[in-house]
C-alpha cells in the first residue's frame, strides 16, 4: 500500500519567491514615499521663499512711498544722496507725533555677507533683519520722465523707484536644486516733488 504524504505549508522555493515579491513591493513603496517627501520639501521651501520676498517687498514699497513726506515745515526730507545706491536706499520723512514733528529715517540695504535685507530701525538707530536668504537686492531710481538717475548726484530728482529682489533656498535645503525666486515692483514716491 502506497504511503500518502499530506504536505501542509510552503516549500522553500515558494518562501523565497514570496520574499522577493515583498522586497520589490517594499522598495517601490519606499521610493514613492521618498519622492513625495522630496516634492513636499521643495514646495515648502519655494512657498517660504515667495512669502519672504512678498513680505519684504510690501514693507519696502510702503516705506518708500512715504519718502519726502512733510507737513510743510519739514526740512531735509527726501532721499539721502550719500547713502543711496543700487543695493541700499535711505530717505527721510517727517512724522507727526505727540512730541511734535520729527524726521524719520527709512533705510534698507542688502547684507551680502549674511544674505539678508536689513532695515534701519529709527527708534534706536540699529539695523534689524527684514528678510533672510536674499541673494540680490537692486534699486533703480527714476525721474518724472522715467530716466534712470544716479542717486548720489540726482537724489532730489527721484520720483519713483524700481525694486528687484531675489530669494534663494536656505542652506539646509540648497541641495534640493530649488531655483531662485525673483520679484520686482515699481514704487511711486507720492510725496516727492510736490
Amino acid at each position: 500500500m502506497p504511503e500518502n504524504h499530506n504536505q501542509s505549508g510552503m516549500t522553500l522555493v515558494e518562501i523565497l519567491v514570496a520574499m522577493v515579491m515583498m522586497g520589490i513591493l517594499a522598495t517601490g513603496i519606499y521610493n514613492l514615499f521618498r519622492v513625495h517627501n522630496l516634492m513636499a520639501a521643495k514646495q515648502e521651501e519655494t512657498t517660504h521663499m515667495q512669502q519672504e520676498l512678498l513680505s519684504v517687498m510690501v514693507q519696502i514699497s510702503e516705506d518708500l512711498r512715504m519718502c519726502g513726506y512733510s507737513t510743510g515745515s519739514g526740512t531735509n526730507v527726501g532721499f539721502n544722496a550719500t547713502a543711496t545706491d543700487s543695493t541700499s536706499v535711505y530717505c527721510t520723512k517727517q512724522q507727526t507725533g505727540p512730541s511734535g514733528n520729527a524726521n524719520t529715517v527709512i533705510g534698507y540695504m542688502l547684507n551680502t555677507a549674511d544674505n539678508k535685507i536689513e532695515f534701519f530701525l529709527n527708534s534706536n538707530s540699529t539695523w534689524v533683519t527684514a528678510a533672510n536668504n536674499i541673494a540680490d537686492l537692486n534699486f533703480i531710481y527714476r525721474s518724472i520722465d522715467g530716466d534712470i538717475l544716479n542717486a548720489t548726484t540726482d537724489a532730489n530728482a527721484i520720483r519713483y523707484v524700481d525694486i528687484t529682489a531675489t530669494a534663494q533656498a536656505t542652506d539646509a535645503r540648497s541641495a534640493l536644486n530649488i531655483r531662485d525666486r525673483t520679484m520686482n515692483t515699481r514704487v511711486y514716491c507720492r510725496n516727492m516733488g510736490i
